[in-house]
Protein backbone atom coordinates (compact mmCIF):
# COMPACT_ATOMS: atom_id res chain seq x y z
CA UNK A 1 0.00 0.00 0.00
CA UNK A 2 2.95 2.33 0.67
CA UNK A 3 3.81 1.85 -3.00
CA UNK A 4 0.16 2.91 -3.82
CA UNK A 5 0.09 5.80 -1.91
CA UNK A 6 2.34 8.46 -4.25
CA UNK A 7 0.60 6.97 -7.18
CA UNK A 8 -2.52 7.58 -5.70
CA UNK A 9 -1.55 11.08 -5.31
CA UNK A 10 0.26 11.58 -8.49
CA UNK A 11 -3.19 10.33 -10.96
CA UNK A 12 -5.36 12.66 -9.10
CA UNK A 13 -3.07 15.49 -9.46
CA UNK A 14 -2.33 15.32 -12.56
CA UNK A 15 -6.15 14.15 -13.54
CA UNK A 16 -7.29 17.68 -15.26
CA UNK A 17 -4.14 18.20 -17.47
CA UNK A 18 -4.79 14.29 -18.21
CA UNK A 19 -8.48 13.90 -18.85
CA UNK A 20 -9.31 11.33 -21.55
CA UNK A 21 -12.47 10.00 -22.34
CA UNK A 22 -13.19 6.06 -22.14
CA UNK A 23 -14.48 3.84 -25.15
CA UNK A 24 -18.02 2.90 -24.97
CA UNK A 25 -18.02 0.12 -22.65
CA UNK A 26 -14.68 1.17 -20.84
CA UNK A 27 -14.02 1.73 -16.94
CA UNK A 28 -15.79 4.59 -15.70
CA UNK A 29 -16.60 6.78 -12.73
CA UNK A 30 -18.72 9.47 -12.32
CA UNK A 31 -19.04 12.18 -9.61
CA UNK A 32 -23.36 12.71 -9.37
CA UNK A 33 -23.18 15.17 -6.53
CA UNK A 34 -21.43 16.93 -4.27
CA UNK A 35 -22.98 17.85 -0.93
CA UNK A 36 -21.21 21.68 1.11
CA UNK A 37 -21.51 24.26 2.56
CA UNK A 38 -21.38 27.54 0.83
CA UNK A 39 -20.18 29.57 3.33
CA UNK A 40 -18.31 29.04 6.68
CA UNK A 41 -16.39 31.52 8.98
CA UNK A 42 -12.47 31.84 7.87
CA UNK A 43 -10.20 30.29 11.09
CA UNK A 44 -12.51 28.31 12.68
CA UNK A 45 -11.52 25.06 14.37
CA UNK A 46 -14.58 22.95 13.38
CA UNK A 47 -14.02 20.88 9.98
CA UNK A 48 -16.33 21.23 7.10
CA UNK A 49 -18.14 18.20 5.70
CA UNK A 50 -18.18 17.70 2.35
CA UNK A 51 -20.03 14.32 0.58
CA UNK A 52 -19.82 13.17 -2.85
CA UNK A 53 -21.50 10.38 -4.35
CA UNK A 54 -19.57 8.86 -7.25
CA UNK A 55 -20.91 5.38 -9.64
CA UNK A 56 -18.33 3.17 -11.40
CA UNK A 57 -18.90 1.06 -14.45
CA UNK A 58 -17.02 -1.41 -16.43
CA UNK A 59 -14.56 -1.99 -13.93
CA UNK A 60 -12.88 -4.88 -12.68
CA UNK A 61 -13.57 -6.76 -9.35
CA UNK A 62 -10.70 -5.85 -7.30
CA UNK A 63 -9.63 -2.32 -9.37
CA UNK A 64 -9.43 0.60 -6.35
CA UNK A 65 -11.27 3.64 -6.38
CA UNK A 66 -9.34 6.55 -5.53
CA UNK A 67 -11.31 9.79 -4.28
CA UNK A 68 -9.79 12.45 -3.17
CA UNK A 69 -10.50 16.71 -2.00
CA UNK A 70 -7.47 18.73 -4.29
CA UNK A 71 -6.83 22.89 -3.25
CA UNK A 72 -8.04 24.13 -6.33
CA UNK A 73 -6.48 27.30 -5.84
CA UNK A 74 -2.77 25.98 -6.03
CA UNK A 75 -0.67 24.86 -8.70
CA UNK A 76 -0.22 22.36 -8.81
CA UNK A 77 -3.11 20.90 -7.23
CA UNK A 78 -2.69 19.34 -3.71
CA UNK A 79 -4.76 17.37 -1.59
CA UNK A 80 -5.99 18.84 1.57
CA UNK A 81 -5.75 17.91 5.14
CA UNK A 82 -8.68 15.93 6.46
CA UNK A 83 -10.55 12.61 6.83
CA UNK A 84 -12.67 10.34 5.30
CA UNK A 85 -14.86 7.80 5.31
CA UNK A 86 -17.09 5.95 2.52
CA UNK A 87 -20.60 3.98 2.61
CA UNK A 88 -21.10 0.62 1.29
CA UNK A 89 -17.35 -0.14 0.76
CA UNK A 90 -14.32 0.14 3.26
CA UNK A 91 -11.62 2.89 2.66
CA UNK A 92 -8.67 3.55 3.40
CA UNK A 93 -7.72 7.22 4.16
CA UNK A 94 -4.04 7.35 2.66
CA UNK A 95 -2.21 9.18 3.72
CA UNK A 96 -3.99 9.47 7.32
CA UNK A 97 -4.96 13.47 8.15
CA UNK A 98 -5.49 13.52 4.08
CA UNK A 99 -8.34 14.02 2.19
CA UNK A 100 -7.72 10.72 -0.03
CA UNK A 101 -9.78 7.38 -0.04
CA UNK A 102 -8.70 4.71 -1.79
CA UNK A 103 -11.71 1.63 -1.89
CA UNK A 104 -11.45 -1.77 -3.45
CA UNK A 105 -14.18 -2.39 -5.91
CA UNK A 106 -15.90 -5.65 -4.61
CA UNK A 107 -18.05 -5.75 -8.23
CA UNK A 108 -17.69 -4.14 -11.44
CA UNK A 109 -20.60 -2.05 -10.88
CA UNK A 110 -21.49 0.47 -8.30
CA UNK A 111 -22.58 3.23 -6.13
CA UNK A 112 -20.68 4.61 -3.22
CA UNK A 113 -21.03 7.89 -1.28
CA UNK A 114 -17.64 9.37 0.18
CA UNK A 115 -17.74 11.80 3.38
CA UNK A 116 -14.81 14.18 4.15
CA UNK A 117 -13.67 16.45 6.74
CA UNK A 118 -11.70 19.22 5.72
CA UNK A 119 -10.29 22.81 6.98
CA UNK A 120 -10.86 23.35 10.67
CA UNK A 121 -8.50 21.74 12.70
CA UNK A 122 -6.94 19.53 10.28
CA UNK A 123 -5.37 22.86 8.54
CA UNK A 124 -6.15 24.20 5.09
CA UNK A 125 -6.89 27.34 3.68
CA UNK A 126 -7.38 29.90 6.55
CA UNK A 127 -7.84 33.03 5.39
CA UNK A 128 -10.80 34.99 4.50
CA UNK A 129 -11.65 34.72 1.02
CA UNK A 130 -12.95 31.71 -1.96
CA UNK A 131 -11.75 28.42 -1.28
CA UNK A 132 -11.41 26.74 -4.73
CA UNK A 133 -11.89 23.66 -4.06
CA UNK A 134 -11.96 19.78 -6.65
CA UNK A 135 -13.16 16.56 -5.95
CA UNK A 136 -11.58 14.22 -8.08
CA UNK A 137 -11.91 10.30 -8.66
CA UNK A 138 -10.37 7.29 -10.37
CA UNK A 139 -9.67 3.92 -11.13
CA UNK A 140 -6.33 1.90 -10.39
CA UNK A 141 -5.74 -1.38 -11.85
CA UNK A 142 -3.95 -4.72 -10.10
CA UNK A 143 -0.75 -2.52 -11.06
CA UNK A 144 -1.45 0.50 -9.45
CA UNK A 145 -2.07 2.31 -13.08
CA UNK A 146 -4.38 5.02 -13.52
CA UNK A 147 -6.86 3.23 -15.92
CA UNK A 148 -7.20 5.62 -19.01
CA UNK A 149 -10.62 7.39 -19.17
CA UNK A 150 -11.68 6.63 -15.83
CA UNK A 151 -11.05 9.74 -14.31
CA UNK A 152 -14.08 12.36 -13.60
CA UNK A 153 -13.91 16.04 -11.54
CA UNK A 154 -16.10 18.21 -10.63
CA UNK A 155 -15.45 21.85 -8.78
CA UNK A 156 -16.65 23.56 -5.90
CA UNK A 157 -16.14 26.67 -3.27
CA UNK A 158 -16.63 27.58 -0.27
CA UNK A 159 -16.61 31.19 0.83
CA UNK A 160 -14.63 31.42 4.05
CA UNK A 161 -15.99 34.57 5.62
CA UNK A 162 -14.14 36.92 7.46
CA UNK A 163 -15.10 38.30 10.98
CA UNK A 164 -14.70 41.82 11.85
CA UNK A 165 -12.15 43.04 14.18
CA UNK A 166 -12.50 46.89 15.28
CA UNK A 167 -10.18 49.34 16.38
CA UNK A 168 -11.15 52.66 17.71
CA UNK A 169 -8.31 55.49 17.60
CA UNK A 170 -8.22 59.26 17.08
CA UNK A 171 -8.43 60.44 13.04
CA UNK A 172 -5.03 60.96 12.97
CA UNK A 173 -3.80 57.32 14.70
CA UNK A 174 -2.14 55.25 12.05
CA UNK A 175 -3.21 51.51 12.67
CA UNK A 176 -1.21 48.61 12.03
CA UNK A 177 -3.67 44.96 11.70
CA UNK A 178 -1.19 41.71 11.22
CA UNK A 179 1.62 44.18 9.81
CA UNK A 180 -0.61 45.51 6.82
CA UNK A 181 -0.82 49.39 7.64
CA UNK A 182 -4.62 50.83 7.69
CA UNK A 183 -5.81 54.56 6.93
CA UNK A 184 -5.47 56.68 9.77
CA UNK A 185 -8.43 56.74 11.87
CA UNK A 186 -10.96 53.89 12.89
CA UNK A 187 -10.81 50.61 11.20
CA UNK A 188 -12.74 47.59 10.53
CA UNK A 189 -10.78 44.35 9.22
CA UNK A 190 -11.85 41.56 8.06
CA UNK A 191 -9.88 38.60 9.30
CA UNK A 192 -10.17 35.35 10.30
CA UNK A 193 -10.79 33.72 13.25
CA UNK A 194 -7.66 32.93 15.89
CA UNK A 195 -4.58 35.08 16.49
CA UNK A 196 -3.81 38.18 15.29
CA UNK A 197 -1.30 41.33 15.74
CA UNK A 198 -2.21 44.81 16.33
CA UNK A 199 0.11 48.05 16.58
CA UNK A 200 -1.29 51.77 17.00
CA UNK A 201 1.04 54.99 16.91
CA UNK A 202 2.78 56.18 19.97
CA UNK A 203 2.87 60.55 19.44
CA UNK A 204 1.31 62.33 16.93
CA UNK A 205 1.73 65.28 16.33
CA UNK A 206 -1.42 67.26 15.83
CA UNK A 207 0.89 70.99 16.08
CA UNK A 208 3.98 72.32 16.69
CA UNK A 209 2.94 72.31 20.35
CA UNK A 210 -0.04 70.18 20.67
CA UNK A 211 0.23 66.32 20.36
CA UNK A 212 -1.89 62.83 21.07
CA UNK A 213 0.62 60.61 23.27
CA UNK A 214 -0.72 56.67 23.51
CA UNK A 215 -2.29 56.00 27.00
CA UNK A 216 -3.81 52.59 27.06
CA UNK A 217 -5.99 49.90 25.45
CA UNK A 218 -10.17 49.55 26.42
CA UNK A 219 -9.18 46.39 28.15
CA UNK A 220 -6.06 47.59 30.22
CA UNK A 221 -3.04 46.58 28.27
CA UNK A 222 -0.59 49.36 27.98
CA UNK A 223 1.58 48.46 25.22
CA UNK A 224 1.14 49.83 21.39
CA UNK A 225 1.67 46.37 19.94
CA UNK A 226 -0.22 43.67 21.14
CA UNK A 227 -2.02 40.68 20.17
CA UNK A 228 -5.27 39.31 20.70
CA UNK A 229 -7.37 35.96 20.21
CA UNK A 230 -10.06 36.48 17.92
CA UNK A 231 -13.18 33.96 18.32
CA UNK A 232 -16.10 36.10 16.87
CA UNK A 233 -16.51 40.21 15.98
CA UNK A 234 -14.45 42.26 18.31
CA UNK A 235 -14.00 45.52 19.04
CA UNK A 236 -10.51 47.38 20.92
CA UNK A 237 -10.60 51.10 21.90
CA UNK A 238 -7.09 52.80 21.85
CA UNK A 239 -7.09 55.31 24.58
CA UNK A 240 -4.91 58.74 23.80
CA UNK A 241 -4.30 61.86 25.96
CA UNK A 242 -3.85 65.28 24.59
CA UNK A 243 -0.74 67.30 25.17
CA UNK A 244 0.49 70.73 25.26
CA UNK A 245 3.86 72.02 25.31
CA UNK A 246 5.39 74.30 27.59
CA UNK A 247 8.57 76.53 26.71
CA UNK A 248 10.10 78.48 29.25
CA UNK A 249 12.66 81.34 27.92
CA UNK A 250 16.06 82.07 30.12
CA UNK A 251 15.98 85.35 31.77
CA UNK A 252 19.49 86.32 30.27
CA UNK A 253 20.53 84.23 27.97
CA UNK A 254 16.89 83.24 25.99
CA UNK A 255 17.93 79.43 26.23
CA UNK A 256 14.85 77.79 25.95
CA UNK A 257 13.67 74.71 28.54
CA UNK A 258 10.35 72.67 27.16
CA UNK A 259 8.67 70.01 28.46
CA UNK A 260 5.18 68.24 27.39
CA UNK A 261 1.99 68.04 29.91
CA UNK A 262 -1.20 66.49 29.63
CA UNK A 263 -3.95 68.83 29.09
CA UNK A 264 -5.67 70.48 31.86
CA UNK A 265 -2.68 69.48 33.95
CA UNK A 266 -0.73 72.45 35.69
CA UNK A 267 2.91 73.45 35.31
CA UNK A 268 5.16 74.61 38.00
CA UNK A 269 7.83 76.62 37.26
CA UNK A 270 10.60 78.90 38.88
CA UNK A 271 13.88 80.25 39.11
CA UNK A 272 16.20 82.56 41.10
CA UNK A 273 15.37 85.93 42.41
CA UNK A 274 18.45 87.44 41.73
CA UNK A 275 21.05 86.19 39.20
CA UNK A 276 25.36 87.34 39.16
CA UNK A 277 26.50 89.38 36.46
CA UNK A 278 29.67 87.71 36.23
CA UNK A 279 30.72 84.61 38.24
CA UNK A 280 34.29 85.71 38.49
CA UNK A 281 33.85 88.58 41.24
CA UNK A 282 31.68 86.59 43.15
CA UNK A 283 30.18 88.27 45.96
CA UNK A 284 30.80 91.93 44.50
CA UNK A 285 29.32 91.04 41.20
CA UNK A 286 25.94 92.89 40.58
CA UNK A 287 22.91 91.11 40.21
CA UNK A 288 20.24 90.99 38.03
CA UNK A 289 16.68 90.92 39.81
CA UNK A 290 13.62 88.87 38.42
CA UNK A 291 10.39 91.36 37.11
CA UNK A 292 8.66 87.89 36.91
CA UNK A 293 7.20 85.67 34.08
CA UNK A 294 5.37 86.73 31.19
CA UNK A 295 2.94 85.11 28.55
CA UNK A 296 2.95 87.26 25.39
CA UNK A 297 3.61 91.13 27.38
CA UNK A 298 1.26 90.34 30.01
CA UNK A 299 2.60 89.46 33.46
CA UNK A 300 1.74 86.22 35.07
CA UNK A 301 3.69 86.22 38.73
CA UNK A 302 6.25 88.61 40.24
CA UNK A 303 7.46 85.75 41.41
CA UNK A 304 10.47 83.60 40.97
CA UNK A 305 8.01 80.67 41.21
CA UNK A 306 4.75 80.34 38.92
CA UNK A 307 2.00 77.51 37.78
CA UNK A 308 0.04 77.60 34.76
CA UNK A 309 -2.96 75.44 33.32
CA UNK A 310 -1.65 73.77 30.38
CA UNK A 311 -5.32 73.53 28.79
CA UNK A 312 -3.37 75.02 25.72
CA UNK A 313 0.53 75.11 24.56
CA UNK A 314 2.16 78.12 26.48
CA UNK A 315 5.35 80.47 26.34
CA UNK A 316 6.33 81.77 28.87
CA UNK A 317 9.77 84.28 29.24
CA UNK A 318 11.52 85.20 32.87
CA UNK A 319 12.62 88.83 32.10
CA UNK A 320 15.46 91.05 34.14
CA UNK A 321 14.91 93.87 36.06
CA UNK A 322 17.54 96.63 37.05
CA UNK A 323 20.72 95.23 38.55
CA UNK A 324 21.57 95.48 42.54
CA UNK A 325 25.16 96.59 43.29
CA UNK A 326 26.06 94.29 46.36
CA UNK A 327 29.41 94.34 48.30
CA UNK A 328 31.80 97.42 49.33
CA UNK A 329 32.11 99.61 46.18
CA UNK A 330 34.84 101.96 47.59
CA UNK A 331 37.42 100.53 46.81
CA UNK A 332 36.11 98.56 43.62
CA UNK A 333 35.54 100.75 40.30
CA UNK A 334 33.59 98.50 38.61
CA UNK A 335 30.69 99.72 40.78
CA UNK A 336 29.81 102.95 40.30
CA UNK A 337 27.71 103.65 36.89
CA UNK A 338 28.07 100.43 35.40
CA UNK A 339 25.42 98.58 33.10
CA UNK A 340 24.66 95.05 32.34
CA UNK A 341 27.13 93.29 30.52
CA UNK A 342 26.07 91.77 27.17
CA UNK A 343 27.59 88.43 27.55
CA UNK A 344 25.65 85.40 28.25
CA UNK A 345 25.84 83.05 31.19
CA UNK A 346 24.40 79.84 32.32
CA UNK A 347 20.61 79.67 31.97
CA UNK A 348 19.14 79.68 35.05
CA UNK A 349 18.17 76.44 37.02
CA UNK A 350 15.01 75.56 37.95
CA UNK A 351 13.33 74.82 34.66
CA UNK A 352 11.13 71.21 34.52
CA UNK A 353 13.45 68.41 33.09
Amino acid sequence: MKILIPLIICALVLSMSSLSYAAAGAPTTTIYQITSPSRAIAGSETPLAISAIISYNNTVVGYRLVVGVLDAGLSPERIVPGAVVSSTDPCANLPEASALCAITLPQSSGVVRVDFQIGGIFGGRQKPGMWDLNVTSALVDHQNTLVAGSVSSRLFKINLMPVALKINVPLNVAVTVDGVLQPAGSVSVGVALGQHTVTVTQLVNLTQSTRLRFDHWSDGYQSTLRTIVVTDSATLQADYVTQNLLILIGVQDNSTVSRWYNAGSNATFSTTQYLPISASLGELSPRISLQGWFEDGQRLTSSPTGSISMDEPHTNSGLPGGFLRTGSCARDSYCGNHSIPSYSTKKPTGYPS
